[in-house]
């Protein structure tokens, strides 16, 4: 399918000097020599990274100049590292319309998912489900693949997802601290045994969460802090409840119930328990379609972002970024 939103090949694109600093080999994706500066002249488009203030700056020069923009941001099949530890992504997403996070207007990923029920392409996103589960993949792929230590039991075991101050992903979604206290309330009353994923950096009071704090002093709710994978975590739990992490996305893949307290984009289509506050409600009446999961996975994983070999820029697709993502984990893991 061919990606018409994007900027033609060989645009002239500026940005913020963040981006241009912080993501040169952003140019690779748009076939450029360099990104230039969103003051240059002669550009004829800008592009910008995520929902933060130079974001913004960029849009509002954009806006200034009349020059169209683009949204970039990390695909939902990122990378075996980091960013922060500045591991290159083999997957972006470009958006010209708005940034999937954002429930407040359509995306082309939203868009794109309301589509895929016309379209042939369920066959599709069944062999990259497939893929992805079989090969435990998801967004990052750093953690080890290991059993995390939780009590036994014989109770429906919930997974609440904390995130932490700042994920942008959160209020854009219609989230807000009281979403978080709803589900941990709602999750307490039910009977159910609770597991609270928390980011260790929250565990060691190096970053505040929305959650976790409440939590520790919730009765019955286990906090989880093991440094293990997404696969392994959803391995132990019967359903995830999440205001808008990705974990929802990984355990629809999985066949597992997701309940959300937000609305990320993969909520709204009928594929999960929609608990949302009245700021993530509006996001709703535009999603009438009803994909399936497999819908779901070739719209977000194959139709929707590019793929690049990061050693060579060579356009690829996903499966061989499944392939490329495998190798590498499993190069990682003999050294």
């Amino acid at each position: 399918m061919t990606k018409d939103w994007y900027p033609p090949a060989g645009m002239r694109l500026g940005a913020t000097h963040y981006v241009t600093r912080s993501a040169p080999w952003l140019k690779h994706y748009f076939g450029l020599r360099d990104l230039e500066s969103a003051f240059a002249p002669g550009i004829k488009g800008i592009v910008f990274w995520g929902g933060r203030s130079t974001a913004k700056l960029a849009r509002r020069i954009a806006w200034f100049r009349r020059l169209p923009y683009w949204y970039l941001e990390d695909g939902y099949l990122r990378s075996v590292g980091l960013g922060k530890e500045n591991t290159l992504p083999i997957s972006i997403i470009v958006d010209d319309l708005g940034m999937p996070v954002d429930a407040s207007k359509a995306s082309r990923l939203e868009g794109l998912i309301a589509g895929s029920v016309e379209m042939d392409v369920a066959g599709l996103g069944a062999n990259i489900r497939e893929a992805l589960v079989a090969n435990r993949l998801s967004k990052y792929n750093n953690l080890p693949h290991r059993e995390p230590r939780l009590e036994r039991t014989t109770r429906r075991r919930v997974l609440l997802v904390d995130q932490v101050f700042g994920d942008v992903s959160v209020p854009m979604s219609g989230g807000s601290p009281e979403s978080f206290a709803r589900m941990l309330e709602d999750a307490v009353a039910s009977g159910i045994q609770c597991v609270v994923r928390t980011h260790p950096d929250v565990m060691a009071g190096f970053r505040k969460g929305y959650l976790t704090e409440k939590a520790a002093g919730a009765p019955g709710v286990i906090l989880l802090a093991d440094a293990v994978s997404a696969a392994s975590v959803l391995d132990a739990v019967d359903e995830v409840w999440t205001v808008s992490s990705q974990f929802g996305l990984d355990a629809l893949l999985r066949g597992i119930p997701v309940r959300c307290y937000g609305a990320p984009f993969y909520a709204g289509w009928g594929l999960t328990d929609d608990r949302l506050g009245e700021a993530s409600r509006e996001a709703l009446p535009r999603r009438l379609a009803r994909p399936s999961v497999d819908h779901l996975a070739a719209a977000t994983f194959s139709l929707y972002p590019s793929y690049r070999d990061t050693a060579t820029w060579e356009e690829i697709d996903v499966f061989r970024a499944i392939d490329t993502l495998v190798a590498e984990r499993n190069r990682l893991a003999l050294d």
